[in-house]
């Protein structure tokens, strides 16, 4: 949306999204991912505010905004697939 400069839909509620019903569904019961498991609940919320502030930035205009918050919010994403990564390693071992 940022690079194209246009409005899509896009679930801004954390809780209603696929990842979001599946994280509020289950908790896991390997102690080691626990609190890995829990602290991704508001590092997942967060990343759903990028795509608020995207949407504002782009209704204002502010075209340099958007694009700013994009990178922001792809750099983000690689620590939330970090903790899923981590995750899976200790499920596996």
């Amino acid at each position: 949306m940022a690079r194209k400069r246009s409005i899509m839909p896009l679930q801004l509620d954390s809780s209603k999204c696929g990842f979001g019903h599946f994280y509020h569904a289950m908790t896991p019961d390997i102690a080691e991912i626990r609190p890995i498991w829990d602290a991704l609940g508001a590092k997942h919320e967060r990343f759903h505010k990028y795509g608020e502030k995207v949407l504002d930035a782009l209704h204002t205009g502010d075209y340099a905004a958007a694009e700013k918050l994009y990178e922001e919010a792809r750099d983000y994403s690689r620590e939330l697939v970090s903790d899923l990564e981590q995750m899976i390693r200790i499920a596996e071992s």
